[in-house]
Formats: C-alpha cells, sequence, structure tokens
C-alpha cells in the first residue's frame, strides 16, 4: 500500500510544562478523577449556567433519563437531564435537531473520567441552526445539479489501482488491505491519510480527492470507519461535495454512517458503509473471477469449435455439390441411382414372388384342408341320405316280412279292387309269388 502524506498534518496540543515537584504524588484513576471533580465544583460559574445549541444523539434508558449531545458548528458537550428533572423542567417533547437553552451545571462523572452538563431545565428555541443550515446546502447543490443520476460515473467492474482518502489509523488501514488482500491481491492501494474530523478536516478530504484523482487511478474511495452525525461532519461540507464532483475517476463514498445520509454521499458515483465494505465491494475475488474466465473461455472454445465444424461440414456439403454437379460426377451418379434403382426393383421383385409364393402355399393349405372337410361332409351327408332312402325303400320294409301285391302290372292298393279268382303277384325281398285270389273279406267299420 502506497501512503502520500496528508496537507494538513495532526496537530498536537501544547501542553504546559509545570514546575515539577521535588517528589512526584502517585494517584490512582479515581482519586484524580475526584480531585479534578473538587476543582470543578469549586468554580462558581460552573454551578449555574446556561448552555445554547442543537440536540444530537437523544436517547432514553428504562428509568427514563434522558442522555443527548448539545452542538454547535465548533462542537459538542455531553448533556443529561434526569427522570425526576424532566417533572418540572421539560415542556415539550425533545427530538433530535431541536435548538434549545439548557440550564444547570458542570460536573464531572467520576467513573467514566469526563465532564457533562447535567440539566435542570430544558428550553425549546427553534429549528437547529445547524440542520437548517446543512438543508439549505443539500438544496443549493440539488439544484445546481451535484446529486444528478446524469452525472453519475460507472463503478469499474475490475479496478488495478485504488485510491482511499480516509483517516490514517492503522488498524482502518490494516483492516482495509487485508480486505483487499483476500480479494485481489494484485490490486494496488494509494491511501491519503487525511484528518477527517475537526477544523482542518474537509480542507484535507478535498486536497486528498484532489491528489489521488491526478494519479489517473482507476477508483477513489472517501470515508472513515464510523461514528457520531458530528464526527461525519466534514463529509457535509461543500468544499468535500464538489471535490467530489469535479473529480475525473469515479467515487464511492463510505462514512460509516447508516442512518444518516451524507453531502458526500448523495455526490458520490456510489455509497457503501465504510472503506473496508467499499474495499470489498469494487473488488472481485480473484479466484472467482479468474475461474469466471475459465469458464468463458471453456464456452467461448466450445462455440468456436461448433462454429468450425458447422463450416467444415458446410465445405464437405459444396464438395459433394461440385462433385455432383460435374458431368462425370453426375454420370456416376445416375449410374449408381440406376443400380440403386435396380437393386430396389429387384429386392421389390424377390419380395413380391416370396410375398406371393407363401400366399399360394397358405392358399394350398387352406383350399386342400378345406377340400377334405367338404368330401367328409358330403361323405357323411351320402351316408345319411343313403341311410334314409334305405329307409324309405320299399324293399328295405319286405325284408321285414312286408310284401309287395299287384294285379295285372297295377300295384293293389284296396280289397275292393280284387275279386276271387283274380291273378295277383307278391313280391318279397327274394322273389315274387304267382296266386289267385280264393276270397277277399273287407275290415268292418
Amino acid at each position: 500500500m502506497h501512503f502520500l502524506q496528508s496537507l494538513y498534518p495532526v496537530i498536537r496540543t501544547r501542553r504546559r510544562v509545570a514546575q515539577m515537584p521535588q517528589q512526584n504524588n502517585i494517584y490512582t484513576v479515581k482519586e484524580l478523577n475526584e480531585r479534578i471533580q473538587e476543582l470543578v465544583s469549586g468554580e462558581p460559574w460552573l454551578g449555574s449556567l446556561g448552555v445554547e445549541g442543537e440536540i444530537t444523539g437523544l436517547g432514553t434508558d428504562k428509568r427514563g433519563h434522558m442522555y443527548f449531545s448539545l452542538k454547535d458548528p465548533s462542537g459538542v458537550l455531553a448533556a443529561v437531564m434526569f427522570a425526576g428533572k424532566q417533572v418540572y423542567g421539560l415542556k415539550f417533547a425533545p427530538k433530535n435537531g431541536d435548538k434549545v437553552h439548557a440550564f444547570g451545571h458542570i460536573d464531572v462523572f467520576v467513573r467514566d473520567g469526563k465532564y457533562q452538563l447535567y440539566v435542570d431545565r430544558l428550553v425549546r428555541v427553534g429549528d437547529g441552526e445547524v440542520n437548517a443550515k446543512l438543508e439549505r446546502l443539500i438544496a443549493r447543490l440539488d439544484g445546481m445539479g451535484l446529486f444528478s443520476q446524469e452525472y453519475k460515473k460507472p463503478i469499474p467492474a475490475y479496478p488495478r489501482r485504488i485510491g482511499i482518502v480516509t483517516a490514517g489509523a492503522k488498524a482502518a488501514i490494516s483492516d482495509i488491505r487485508a480486505v483487499a488482500k483476500r480479494r485481489d491481491p494484485y490490486a494496488q492501494l494509494y491511501c491519503y491519510p487525511a484528518t477527517v474530523q475537526g477544523q482542518y478536516a474537509a480542507a484535507d478530504i478535498s486536497r486528498g480527492i484532489e491528489i489521488l484523482d491526478s494519479m489517473g487511478l482507476d477508483l477513489i474511495i472517501v470515508g472513515r470507519g464510523g461514528g457520531s452525525k458530528e464526527d461525519l461532519w466534514a463529509f457535509n461540507e461543500e468544499q468535500v461535495a464538489w471535490a467530489i464532483f469535479n473529480a475525473e475517476t469515479p467515487i464511492i463514498s463510505a462514512t460509516g454512517h447508516e442512518i444518516d445520509t451524507t453531502v458526500a454521499d448523495m455526490v458520490a458515483d456510489r455509497r457503501e458503509s465504510n472503506p473496508s465494505t467499499a474495499v470489498m465491494h469494487a473488488l472481485p475475488v480473484v479466484a472467482e473471477t479468474v475461474a469466471g474466465f475459465d469458464r468463458r473461455l471453456e464456452q467461448l472454445t466450445m462455440l468456436i469449435s461448433g462454429r468450425i465444424d458447422r463450416l467444415a461440414r458446410s465445405l464437405d456439403g459444396y464438395d459433394r455439390q461440385l462433385r455432383l454437379l460435374s458431368p462425370s460426377g453426375r454420370m456416376d451418379s445416375q449410374r449408381q441411382q440406376l443400380d440403386r434403382i435396380e437393386k430396389q426393383i429387384n429386392g421389390l421383385m424377390a419380395d413380391k414372388i416370396e410375398d406371393r409364393s407363401v400366399h399360394c402355399d397358405r392358399l394350398h393349405d387352406r383350399m386342400k384342408s378345406a377340400m377334405g372337410r367338404k368330401y367328409d361332409m358330403t361323405r357323411n351327408a351320402l351316408a345319411v341320405m343313403t341311410e334314409r332312402i334305405h329307409g324309405l325303400s320299399p324293399t328295405a320294409k319286405l325284408i321285414n316280412g312286408f310284401g309287395y301285391i299287384s294285379s295285372d302290372g297295377e300295384p293293389v292298393r284296396s280289397v275292393s279292387g280284387i275279386t276271387p279268382g283274380d291273378d295277383i303277384e307278391i313280391t318279397l325281398h327274394d322273389g315274387r309269388i304267382q296266386a289267385v285270389v280264393a276270397d277277399v273279406t273287407g275290415q268292418e267299420e
């Protein structure tokens, strides 16, 4: 990671050098805080005073005690108003952004070693001047088009050189470097350790953006690792907004505050929660990127191979067409076609003859079987008819003792046609008898 020198180095408070006593007194932390509390309590003007400021960071615990801060453009003061004081000293529902007059006293909270304003009475003055000023700035910049989408620059998909404007804290820089190394160890980071809070913060942040923008980088990340709304106030300054807007390099704002949106967030090309997250989202994972390129290369190779195969088949088809269109090729083709037709005809004829032969064999078998059945049926019917005719034949009846009587060649059907002395002929089954009628007797009725 490359580090650039800040325009405004950290300003160290000049410490007063006291005259060293002959022997140093050793205090515990509690004892020291109590001594400081005694000093603060000994100042009469701190025992009863009023403070004007804008409410911020307002919160209430389960016992009803109200904790907040009072701010103005130059500083912040911690304050607390206990539930008992609110009964008579609070006549409105306070909220963040209210401009108020707070009356009470300053004291030291010994456990934490910090001083704060203990409020007895809270009076609302009007809308917070700081928020009103910010809203006027947002409205003016919006009217000038600094927040318009048409001016937003696209974030590069694979940035190689990334500039970062953030606080120079070692832990924050180490976290950013660790994130970048995990995702893309080949990415180059250029860090401008800026002053991100205080009087010179806006100018230093703007200077860092201008320096990194002049280096022709792929991306710039501007922000810090969180803080209260007051800590982030430098990113609401107009100077920072114009520095972001005028930059040629795409910029990601990462102020580390999810609740409030800073002016820098509105002007930047994209917003992230903090610089480490911005680096994580800006840099793709190299292994995944390489794997993606490998997949695409494989897909392209398959597409090109398929294209080559299709072209090769097309060339083969054109070659066959050329051969077929030539006279010798056409004759060969027609000769082959005739051969195929002849083979097809021979095959069809052989199949047809085979089918007919099989059909004739089946018909012969069926006719032979049918004739046999017809012959058997006819022979059986003839036998039945023969039996029936034999049963109806007079000769068959003569066997049983019957005879056939005739006279002068005519059958004798009744005794009335015969008279005594007539010659008759009796035919039996084995011969004839000539007889003379001796007497005729009719049946009695």
